[in-house]
């Protein structure tokens, strides 16, 4: 149920420097989830991101930065936009991965997602708040997305819920 991608978005991000905080154009949940979604099409082109070259990252890179610019006016440094896209995007799929009814490889379970959830991404979300804004924008992604949802065998504690 987890995808690499997430993992590799978020150490790209940290090679452009530590999570900032949630700038206040990013306020609304909604805004978060459709700006995701237009990072989605430049991240995930069936291929896994950590196999690609130089070239073709800096242009995926190059992408999320313009994209991101009319979500993001308030941030006018590209390095810093791409930084809070890239944790954004990830803490965002990787919750609305594991809070999916069902994924490409089957349906996803009450003990997938406790254990997905304990172990791995609410313990990003405790240390990273730009990744945490992103878990907490998964729901409205899924809404977005016309997608099922499912918080069962979720922590009531988990940022997940919150827009839920």
């Amino acid at each position: 149920m987890i995808d690499p991608n997430m993992d590799t978005a978020l150490q790209w991000a940290d090679q452009l420097g530590p999570p900032h905080q949630l700038p206040l154009s990013l306020l609304a949940v909604d805004k978060r989830a459709k700006l995701v979604n237009v990072i989605n099409d430049h991240l995930a082109q069936n291929d896994l991101l950590q196999n690609l070259d130089g070239v073709e990252k800096g242009k995926r890179l190059s992408l999320i930065a313009v994209a991101s610019k009319e979500f993001l006016s308030d941030v006018p440094d590209e390095l810093v936009r791409v930084n809070l896209c890239l944790r954004l995007w990830s803490g965002c799929l990787m919750a609305a991965k594991t809070i999916a009814t069902h994924t490409l490889s089957g349906p996803n379970v009450p003990e997938s997602r406790e254990r997905i959830f304990s172990y791995k991404i609410d313990r990003i979300a405790a240390n990273d708040p730009i990744y945490l804004a992103g878990v907490e924008a998964a729901a409205a992604f899924k809404r977005l997305k016309s997608e099922k949802y499912s918080f069962n065998g979720v922590s009531r504690n988990s940022s997940v819920r919150r827009y839920g």
